[in-house]
């Protein structure tokens, strides 16, 4: 007989567990912008005691804290401020933060591009002769405007580079800071030294618009960069707003709302028709429909009624029930999820750590890159040397800044882990979810699994009385039986509305069968084993169903066939990985013709039979000896060995704890094409990464050297530069500084709206 099925619904949602002897913390942190603040923040949160390990999060503005004892807020508070940033009391509070930014950058934004523009375009029309001025009149006023409007606009940029330099670090600022003043102190110089430049040969050209414009530019595209990563950490900010900040508790018949916070173990709470759920609890009366779709993925409303469990932030449709509470605050199953949710987007992939590595020393070989260039220009540049050295040297500085490396992966990550929380798919980490990238073989459980674990009658081969009779029998005596094959033949007996008897001298047999008297006469239900021990004798055969034997007296007079139900979406599961180009095999404990069976509807051409739980293992094992990247899926408690050999462990959240415990992936439907839909889910991730790494790598390595002058000696070789290019390379091909500024803002929003498409990802029926 197959493996019993017996997970009810109260395990639906349980915590995900990463460390058993530490805990974890999420710290809400402003100001962090990119790769090299993340660093910073890591750095100094690691140094505070009782702290193991921190994982920062830019796009999010949160970090996530491993720690063991009493955490002193003081001391994390004063090492975030040390690395130039801010820890805000609640990391709950403010969930829209992130957008909250957005005006600040723009108020910076506005004053630099307008006075910019205005620069560049009067200078470009060449009017200024026509109003009689000179340099000496007009490089002064030029200077005044632009002076307290740059200053404005760059402030928190040289604050920020400032305090890196002073920790003998560098940052994504300290290019675009040393790019802007570059250009500005050049024009100064030029305003207030003229005679130098004169005996030195040098244009007195100035490049106050060039300033101001990359100024602007930068604080426009951060603006535009923190509203598009607010979308990529989106599910996060959803789910944070999900539960309600009130509760209606009913305390001796009297009704009261109070914080949803207050709310304690044991307390009655009401919900009305549409209105939310505030704490996770059990239906003591009453029965509605609740949309859980924000917690599990499914669309459909789900009935509940008294001894349901209903939880946190789902939505009651069309019924009032009270409830009991039973987990509140962070033990509730949204706080659960949350948190999950904030450690996937927070973590660092394999891959992340190397490009955090490649940022790390990004900006000072860019530096060294643009020195390189001024001296090369000004000493061989020819005419106006130090003109075209100046500009080339600031295009190398702005155009190099590794917005675009810094946000590749975490962005696809967020966007990856809040597409996986709309399905009802929850990867426990940034390592799990680039893990299911690199799969291609699907090992699969099946009781419970592929398979509902319900079984139904199919048939009934009677040998003396009729069906109805022998099902009657049956089903009298396993009506004492909690055995789901005696269930289901109960339900077939009360399908056909039959009257069952009454039954004395019952007996059961574990794992065998069970007997009893009706009427006096001895009805014996159970498998060829049984009936092997009573002496009687019964027939093998190949039907896929299992066989379950009704002897009366000791005399076979019937066999019950019943057979176990493929679940719904299983089929489609597996052919959504094969024409992935991913193997599925099946792992069962069942008899070969069982498990072949349901293989067979599935579309499993691979199957492993007749495995005892602790040999699951061994077969994941067998397959990664084959050089394959195996994932399993499954949901007792004997599937958490193999859960844990395997590269990606994927656990239906309706199955055992230790099961999803043990598993990198929790599956909030018991719904195998959740299962493939996570992993072709990480497949799409992975894939976007590379993409965003492949983008941003390749944007250095082709403007890096055209702002550095290599477009010049091309051009000259070729012929003038041509009209619908002057723009971007002037006249002599020389990369301009402002073209420099609208490639970087160019190149981290592209990075991250590539990272956007996973939020609209379809694929196996995704909805």
């Amino acid at each position: 007989m197959e493996a019993d099925y017996c997970q009810s619904q109260r395990h639906m949602i349980q915590p995900m567990t990463t460390a058993a002897a530490s805990r974890t913390e999420t710290l809400r942190i402003e100001g962090m912008h990119c790769a090299a603040c993340v660093r910073r923040v890591e750095r100094a949160l690691v140094k505070v005691e009782c702290v193991a390990e921190a994982s920062a999060d830019f796009l999010a503005g949160r970090a996530v804290i491993e720690f063991d004892g009493t955490l002193d807020r003081a001391a994390l508070s004063a090492a975030v401020s040390g690395a130039g940033y801010e820890l805000l009391e609640d990391a709950a509070d403010d969930a829209d933060e992130p957008q909250s930014g957005l005006g600040p950058l723009l108020v910076r934004a506005g004053p630099a591009l307008i006075a910019g523009w205005g620069m560049f375009f009067a200078m470009q029309v060449n009017r200024w002769a026509d109003f009689g001025w000179n340099p000496d009149l007009l490089h002064p006023v030029l200077f005044a405007v632009a002076t307290p409007v740059l200053a404005w606009s760059v402030w928190p940029m040289l604050r920020r580079a400032a305090l890196a330099a002073s920790r003998c670090t560098t940052d994504m600022d300290t290019l675009i800071v040393l790019g802007v003043f570059a250009a500005w102190g050049y024009s100064t110089a030029a305003t207030v030294a003229p005679g130098a430049f004169e005996s030195a040969d040098a244009a007195r050209d100035v490049f106050f618009d060039t300033a101001l414009i990359i100024a602007g530019f930068v604080s426009l595209g951060r603006a535009l960069e923190a509203r598009v990563r607010l979308r990529a950490a989106s599910a996060l900010t959803r789910l944070l707003t999900l539960a309600p900040q009130t509760a209606r508790v009913v305390t001796d018949g009297q009704q009261r709302d109070i914080p949803a916070a207050d709310v304690a173990v044991g307390d009655t709470v009401l919900v009305r028709p549409g209105e939310l759920v505030p704490v996770d609890g059990v239906i003591v009366r009453g029965n509605s429909a609740i949309d859980e779709a924000m917690l599990t993925g499914e669309n459909l409303p789900v009935p509940r009624a008294a001894g349901d469990s209903v939880y946190a932030g789902t939505l009651n449709l069309d019924g009032s029930i009270s409830y009991r509470a039973t987990q509140v605050g962070s033990d509730t199953a949204l706080a659960r999820i949350t948190a999950t949710v904030e450690r996937a987007q927070s973590s660092k992939a394999p891959i992340q750590r190397l490009a955090d590595r490649i940022a790390g020393v990004f900006v000072p070989v860019v530096i060294v890159i643009a020195v390189i260039t001024f001296a090369v220009w000004a000493a061989f540049g020819g005419d106006a040397s130090w003109t075209t050295a100046l500009l080339s040297a600031v295009a190398v500085l702005v155009v190099a800044c590794p917005c675009a490396l810094g946000l590749a992966t975490p962005a696809a990550i967020a966007a990856g882990a809040g597409r996986a929380t709309s399905l009802g798919i929850l990867f426990r980490d940034a390592e799990a979810l680039e893990s299911a990238g690199r799969i291609d073989t699907v090992a699969w459980d099946k009781t419970g699994t592929l398979s509902s674990g319900r079984h139904q009658v199919v048939s009934v081969e009677s040998n003396g009385p009729d069906e109805r009779q022998l099902v009657t029998l049956a089903a009298s005596i396993e009506r004492h039986s909690e055995h789901p094959l005696g269930a289901a033949i109960v339900a077939e007996a009360e399908d056909r509305g039959l009257s069952l008897r009454e039954v004395s001298g019952f007996a059961a047999f574990p794992g065998r069968g069970t007997s009893g008297l009706v009427d006096g006469v001895e009805i014996t239900v159970g498998n060829a084993g049984l009936m092997s021990e009573l002496g009687i004798s019964t027939s093998e055969d190949d039907v896929a169903a299992t066989p379950v034997y009704v002897a009366r007296d000791r005399s076979l007079i019937g066999v019950i066939r019943l057979s176990d139900q493929v679940k719904p979406g299983a089929k489609a599961a597996v052919s959504s990985l094969r024409k992935a180009g991913i193997d599925s095999i099946l792992i069962s404990g069942d008899t070969e013709t069982s498990a072949s069976t349901i293989a067979g509807q599935v579309g499993i051409q691979r199957v492993y039979s007749r495995v005892l739980p602790t040999e699951k293992a061994d077969r994941v094992a067998d397959l990664q000896a084959q050089g394959r990247r195996v994932a399993m899926v499954g949901d007792g408690v004997n599937d958490a060995p193999a859960l844990a050999q395997a590269h990606l462990g994927l656990a239906m959240r309706t199955g055992s704890d230790v099961a999803v415990e043990t598993a990198q992936v929790a599956l909030m439907q018991s719904n195998p094409l959740r299962a493939a839909q996570a992993v072709l889910l990480g497949r799409a991730t992975s894939r976007v990464i590379r993409q965003n790494l492949g983008f941003a790598f390749g944007y250095n390595i082709l403007l890096i050297p055209l702002a550095a002058g290599l477009a010049v000696p091309i051009f000259d070789a070729v012929g003038d530069v041509p009209g619908g290019l002057v723009w971007l390379f002037g006249e002599r091909g020389q990369f301009e500084p402002i073209a420099a500024a609208l490639a970087m803002v160019a190149s981290s929003l592209s990075v991250l709206t590539n990272a956007l498409r996973l939020g609209r990802w379809k694929h196996a029926g995704a909805g």
